[in-house]
């Protein structure tokens, strides 16, 4: 009998309806429980835990476990249960083991009555409890029989609990009983977990990163920390348990553990994970069917069964391993030799197949990645046909590839040069300047064509204006212009490139008459990218010029030109971003989203990967400024798995940015640790004036010290070169500063962004200096007038801040029902976008006037339908209808990625599988 206690982290609301549920049976009100989860989520945990709950309030507690032997016994689960067998005390519960064990054919509904007869006796002596564990394993016979049984709970003290692996079948036994799905442990539950098992207060980052591959399974996570201690590669140091070595690599015998875990797959379906572990993370069915080489409707059963063990989950229209520690494991334990062989083969026929570029890249990199081995005359070919549009789909994949092909390859080998350049854009388009430039000096020393010459020497000029060197990358331009037949839509892009780096460096003048120049040769040359980034660059020099409505016609011209060639993509990408944020800053909130939507589809259609995490961190951006906190949270988590793609700068945006919606949500964990993995913000610092700042403000305010918040934007304010984007926490200082009695500090802010407001002419500017001086003055006229502009535009964060800050002025004044008012608008916005913080503080700030919240604080439940947020519950209704990913983004104006994290959300909230499942519990949530 199962009855050691075990410690169970991270299930206090799964615990929580446990001991509701015995509690309810010692009080007489019997009822049934279905546990359901993928293997090692915790099952079995958490019905030790129901035992030794139920025996202590002195219930007769009987279980039993299923296996696959008991398949092939009818009642045996159900007899074990009830310790019917030899030994049993009642004379007719021993007659009825030897009358049917072993026996083919049982009259199951007498049997049931007969059983139920015995348990009702037992009910009226005490209340009884039953648990059965892997139910997934039980006899069609007891099943029937436990059915019995929950009719009987419905009338005496009879409590029923069994747990399973997610399923198909015993949908009837699910029928009508309460069900707890076991979605993952979050991060600081894996956090606990793993600090208990290494005897340590806490964990360090590196081990966390390790842990992360457990995906939250309770059962890996302790693997991987009995493996790392077997191994030593952990050290416990100041209560801190820590990777000796600083990497995230799968040790052998982690490996061999994981796999003997999936023993309940026969060979047959292990051997085709390992075909799907070759192919990465994410996979489609099609492209598991080519490389393994059987039909789809040959797969129908092994997918369907990894499915419902969860080692497999959906991923919009693609297949992807949970838990990136089993997709490890199955490869690293395939044999290395047969490993290669089987890359080379699967980079063929998916080839053969059409598959993409980057696909069938990436097998024929995977290869080549060990020991001496080189890229043969097949893989030559491909990449002479191929390696452009590689290193546009996936340039660290092709700078990798072209490096290994270039390597043995002789000086005059036919195709070279094509090679060297495709290489070099490679580079480029991995924004690894210094290495593009290095490469393109030493390339152009040795190739002998002249179109290939000539693009080389734009990589050089792209790689010198990327390292602030536009006096050479003029001399470049200059030597280029002087050389006989050189190609003009070359010579139109270098001089383009060169008139953006003029204009960085703030030589307008100058900067003008070269894209003037650029202009004039790329209609020459009818080149779409020179024409692109030439009118790009005369539609930022407009926009600092302030003539905003020029601006917005260059950038659409440029878009025009650029349209939706393959090598265009990232150009077009940053010239769509800088019209939505013209558009939205001109007060467009509409068009802007219309325009964050194209740049998303652009974006995950053909963008690189580190132009990808740029638009995610905009679209991030975008949706936490109108509200949309759901959208930019699965933005943030997509934009999370491209940290390896992003710059320093980059990384601090991501960071700053997800500590604030975290902060602003009450996230607190969630909050402290992207504060930590970004760093201290210093003012003076460009890259930090912004979302990392604002974020350390948070913090202090949340730990109550409102000097030090208002210190760090007073500083900011002091060192601010420009205005740029101040305008974003100006009414932030503003209130701080009035709120600590800084008069002084809160005129500075509010002149601030009044003269921003002159220069920029901006409609959002404009509010934000309405804001600043309705709160300076105490003017609720002026403070309506920003409120009704962050209304027009679509910013509810915004106006539910400055609707609170009317709230205080009116109370203030003593004009307490119109304070209500204000008080009561702020906090329904408050609570719809999940602003816990906010709702903190404005009812502080509401108390000492003797205005209570009119909101009623519940708490959120964290499994089941209740548990989904507005966004997820819009996704699972529209899965329900039938519609695919796309389908849904396109309807809810999201990008693919964005509702690939809901529908993942949607699948461990609801403890599902598949997306018929989400349809079936979606249709009893219909309005």
């Amino acid at each position: 009998m199962m009855t050691a206690e075990p410690v169970v982290f991270g299930r206090e609301a799964e615990l929580g309806e446990l001991r509701r549920t015995v509690a309810s049976v010692v009080d007489g009100t019997g009822g049934a429980l279905w546990i359901e989860g993928e293997p090692g989520i915790g099952k079995t945990a958490l019905l030790r835990k129901v035992i030794v709950e139920a025996a202590l309030k002195g219930c007769a507690v009987r279980n039993a476990t299923a296996d696959r032997l008991t398949q092939q016994f009818p009642l045996r689960l159900v007899l074990d249960c009830l310790r019917v067998g030899p030994k049993s005390e009642e004379p007719e519960l021993r007659a009825l083991r030897e009358r049917f064990s072993g026996a083919a054919d049982v009259p199951v509904p007498s049997v049931a009555d007969e059983l139920a007869g015995h348990v009702t006796r037992w009910c009226a002596n005490a209340p009884v409890v039953l648990v059965v564990d892997d139910v997934q394993w039980a006899d069609e016979a007891s099943l029937l029989v436990w059915q019995r049984f929950a009719r009987l709970a419905e009338q005496v003290p009879l409590l029923l609990v069994a747990a399973a692996r997610p399923t198909r079948s015993h949908t009837e036994l699910r029928a009508g009983v309460r069900r707890i799905a076991l979605p993952p442990l979050d991060d600081a539950a894996v956090a606990s977990m793993a600090a208990k098992l290494t005897d340590s207060s806490r964990i360090g980052p590196e081990l966390r990163q390790v842990l992360a591959g457990a995906a939250g399974n309770p059962r890996y996570v302790g693997d991987v920390v009995a493996a790392l201690t077997r191994e030593r590669n952990l050290v416990v140091a100041d209560g801190r348990a820590e990777l000796v070595l600083g990497e995230a690599g799968v040790p052998r015998p982690l490996a061999e553990t994981v796999v003997e875990r999936l023993g309940f797959f026969d060979s047959q379906t292990i051997g085709l994970l390992r075909m799907a572990a070759l192919l990465g993370s994410t996979f489609s069915v099609t492209e598991l069917s080519t490389v393994s080489e059987r039909p789809v409707s040959a797969l129908v059963g092994y997918v369907e069964q990894a499915l419902d063990t969860g080692v497999l989950v959906e991923s919009g229209l693609q297949l992807s391993f949970q838990h990136p520690l089993v997709r490890r494991a199955l490869y690293e334990t395939t044999p290395t030799a047969l490993r290669l062989a089987l890359h080379d083969q699967a980079a063929r026929v998916l080839q053969d197949s059409g598959a993409s570029v980057e696909r069938v890249g990436e097998q024929l990199l995977s290869s080549i990645s060990l020991g001496d081995a080189e890229v043969d005359d097949w893989g030559l070919d491909w990449l002479v046909r191929n390696g452009r549009a590689l290193a546009h789909r996936a340039p660290a994949c092709a700078a990798d590839l072209l490096e290994a092909a270039l390597v043995p390859l002789p000086a005059n080998q036919q195709h070279r040069d094509v090679l060297l350049a495709a290489r070099a854009l490679a580079l480029v388009q991995l924004e690894r300047s210094e290495q593009a430039h290095d490469f393109s000096v030493r390339a152009l020393d040795e190739v002998t064509d002249p179109s290939c010459a000539a693009e080389l020497t734009w990589y050089l000029v792209w790689s010198l204006t990327a390292r602030r060197m536009a006096d050479e990358a003029a001399a470049v331009i200059a030597e280029a212009d002087a050389t006989a037949g050189f190609e003009l839509r070359w010579l139109a892009r270098m001089r383009a490139k060169l008139a953006q780096a003029k204009l960085m460096s703030g030589n307008f003048t100058e900067a003008e008459r070269t894209v003037d120049r650029a202009l004039a040769e790329a209609h020459e040359a009818d080149d779409d990218y020179a024409l692109g980034l030439a009118l790009h660059v005369r539609g930022t020099a407009r926009a600092r010029n302030n003539d905003l409505a020029e601006a917005l016609v260059c950038y659409q011209q440029a878009g025009s030109a650029l349209g939706d060639a393959l090598e265009n993509a990232d150009l077009l990408l940053q010239v769509l971003s800088n019209r939505m944020m013209l558009l939205f800053a001109l007060g467009h909130a509409e068009e802007a989203g219309f325009a964050l939507h194209e740049m998303l589809a652009i974006a995950e259609r053909s963008a690189t990967p580190s132009r990808l995490a740029v638009v995610r961190l905009s679209a991030a951006n975008h949706y936490f400024t109108v509200g949309r906190w759901d959208d930019a949270a699965a933005e943030l988590q997509a934009a999370g798995e491209l940290t390896a793609e992003m710059s320093s700068h980059q990384l601090r945006w991501l960071h700053g940015l997800w500590a604030m919606l975290a902060g602003y949500r009450g996230e607190r964990e969630v909050f402290e640790q992207q504060l930590a993995v970004a760093g201290e913000a210093t003012p003076d610092s460009q890259e930090n004036a912004g979302f990392l700042m604002v974020a350390g403000v948070l913090r202090a305010e949340i730990e109550g010290d409102l000097q030090r918040a208002t210190a760090i934007l007073a500083e900011a304010l002091d060192t601010s070169e420009r205005f740029g984007s101040n305008y974003v926490w100006l009414p932030i200082l503003v209130r701080l500063a009035l709120q600590t009695g800084d008069e002084e500090t809160a005129t500075r802010a509010t002149n601030a962004c009044v003269q921003g407001a002159t220069v920029g002419a901006a409609p959002n500017i404009l509010a934000a200096a309405q804001h600043c001086r309705g709160l300076l003055e105490r003017d609720p006229i002026t403070l309506r007038a920003a409120i009704e502009h962050y209304d027009k535009t679509n910013q509810p964060p915004k106006r539910a801040r400055a609707l609170e800050d009317l709230a205080a002025v009116l109370a203030e004044r003593g004009e307490i029902p119109a304070a209500r008012k204000a008080y009561a608008q702020a906090v329904e916005i408050f609570t719809h976008l999940g602003a816990n913080w906010d709702l903190e503080r404005a009812a502080a700030r509401m108390r000492p006037h003797g205005i209570r919240s009119p909101r009623a604080k519940r708490l959120r439940a964290t499994t089941g339908w209740e548990a989904l947020t507005k966004t997820e519950r819009q996704v699972a209704l529209l899965v329900g209808d039938g519609m695919s990913n796309p389908e849904i983004a396109a309807r809810l104006f999201a990008s693919r990625r964005t509702i690939e994290v809901h529908v993942s959300h949607v699948l461990a909230k609801l403890g599902v599988r598949s997306r018929v499942e989400v349809a079936v519990e979606a249709t009893g949530h219909r309005a």
